[in-house]
């Protein structure tokens, strides 16, 4: 008999040792993979939701230039008229007529790019009864009584009548979540608003990933990539200064007004700037000394500086009316201000480090961005945010 040697003897399994290694080896090439594909993943939805923000972007800017186009001879005539018919309505009087031309200027703007239903709404049912209770005849017209229709004929009704449909759409409104207005009016205003001799959008320019109706309250809204609502901020002042003299009401008697010595620092301009590409630099010295404007500080409608003007003529002061009481924060936005419409994408992470557009509750000012918190607290929610003025996620602009 021959006698084979240990060492020459055919192993028919793998020590438990090597198993683990090859598993180990396994695990760490399978999270590698994706980790890649994770990557790839949310670079394209980061991709497609800048291409969708550009889209609706390059209609709302035909829609403002339109409307700036047309806001003259009668339509201007008309506004100012019903600005100091408003301004009479608070006694306020002796408002001079450049500044009243500039208020209703912004009062129809924001009538026709609204950023809450509220905007319209009001506008709309000063003396009369809405057809759905919190909802603008002009939304119900355009967008949710037609959206209703379909839905009673899709469950069968041929031929809904009126009541039938009113009762849905209040039946749909019900379920609104306010996260999704600014979406929603924005929708509104790109599709159904006036157009002021601008063509409709076509039906197919935008398509199912970028509309959707996701709390189900009969209002699409423009959506990311990832499913969530955009953000619409129509005049985002409070991202430029965050912390401007609340109340606004400046002084002309008041040497020490700080309102007069307003200033945006480093890191607000530095924050701002993620959201807001190519604002301007902060003014340098003059050969003479003097400090030019800080053109952050200056209103893109009134750029010599009008209503603050006015704001400090009519200050309530010794009997004076008080313009305060029409032009601040929660009804248009900081005074003396640079502002340009912003709409954002939150992000991978969902939190744009803004407060919500239609948060004007309590002293909020999310109706102008302002932010969450400090900058250095939100700086990080503002690195993966895509907005139409960055077109990109913060950090790979």
């Amino acid at each position: 008999m021959k006698i084979v040697p240990t060492t020459a003897v055919d192993r028919k399994a793998f020590t438990l040792l090597e198993l683990l290694i090859v598993m180990g080896i396994i695990a760490i090439l399978m999270s590698l993979t994706f980790s890649v594909m994770y990557g790839l993943t949310s670079q394209a939805e980061a991709e497609a939701t800048a291409a969708t923000i550009r889209k609706i972007d390059g209609v709302l800017q035909q829609r403002i230039d339109a409307f700036n186009r047309a806001f003259k001879g009668p339509r201007k005539d008309a506004a100012a008229d019903i600005m100091r018919l408003k301004l009479a309505q608070q006694n306020i009087h002796g408002v001079r007529d450049e500044v009243i031309e500039i208020l209703a200027k912004k009062r129809s703007f924001r009538f026709e790019f609204p950023q809450r239903m509220a905007e319209r709404y009001i506008e709309e049912h000063a003396s009369t009864t809405p057809r759905v209770s919190g909802m603008a005849d002009s939304v119900f017209t355009a967008i949710a009584a037609p959206n209703a229709r379909e839905q009673l004929i899709a469950e069968g009704d041929p031929n809904p009548t009126d009541t039938a449909v009113r009762n849905r759409v209040d039946s749909n409104w019900k379920k609104h979540d306010p996260t999704t207005e600014s979406a929603e009016m924005l929708y509104f205003a790109l599709t159904s608003s006036a157009s002021y001799g601008v063509g409709a959008v076509d039906n197919d320019r935008f398509n199912e990933r970028e509309i959707a109706d996701t709390d189900e309250d009969g209002l699409p809204e423009f959506i990311d990539a990832w499913g969530q609502p955009l953000r619409f901020y129509r005049w985002p002042t409070r991202l430029i200064d965050m912390n401007p003299p609340s109340p606004f009401r400046p002084d002309l008697a008041d040497p020490a007004d700080a309102t007069d010595v307003r200033a945006i620092g480093g890191l607000e301009r530095e924050t701002a700037g993620i959201l807001i590409r190519g604002l301007s630099p902060p003014p340098l010295p003059l050969p003479n000394g003097a400090l030019p404007r800080d053109l952050l500080l200056t209103d893109p409608d009134d750029p010599v500086g009008r209503l603050y003007s006015e704001l400090e003529r009519l200050n309530g002061a010794n009997g004076k009316p008080l313009l305060a009481t029409e032009f601040n924060e929660v009804n248009y936005h900081t005074p003396d201000t640079y502002h340009t419409p912003l709409i954002i994408s939150p992000g991978l992470d969902a939190d744009s480090g803004l407060l919500e557009p239609y948060d004007d509750l309590n002293g909020n000012l999310g109706n102008l961005a302002q932010l969450r918190g400090s900058p250095n607290v939100v700086r990080d929610s503002f690195t993966d945010n895509i907005t139409n003025r960055n077109r990109s996620a913060g950090a790979r602009r």
